[in-house]
């Protein structure tokens, strides 16, 4: 599963079934066990969201190798406004904080290796 930041003051939103009407709104049909939640629309077979705080979702999506463009594109589509509407960042914004939250972990990582 991938982390993805929520920006600061929204994820109360997503609290006490935000999450789920946000995936609602999107997916359809949505299943929930907990803090996990599961769905599917058109090419993408299969789309998990957990709320871990506040702060961050985890995200898990299959996609459907044989779907039409068509219905790749939809999904595509859908699983953006999701994201927008559940971290309140842009798919720019959602690349450039995994980008810098990577390269934190790496020099970290790398600074532990010298120490040992």
């Amino acid at each position: 599963m991938k982390s993805f930041e929520i920006k600061r003051g929204h994820g109360k939103s997503l609290e006490n079934g935000g999450l789920k009407s946000l995936m609602k709104d999107e997916f359809g049909e949505i299943n929930e066990d907990g803090n996990l939640f599961s769905g599917s629309f058109k090419g993408i077979t299969t789309i998990n969201v957990e709320f871990m705080s506040i702060t961050e979702i985890q995200v898990e999506t299959e996609t459907e190798p044989g779907a039409s463009p068509e219905d790749t594109r939809a999904a595509h589509q859908a699983y953006n406004r999701f994201m927008e509407n559940a971290t309140s960042f842009t798919s720019k914004e959602r690349t450039k904080r995994a980008k810098a939250k990577a390269k934190r972990e790496a020099k970290a990582a790398a600074e532990k290796e010298l120490q040992s």
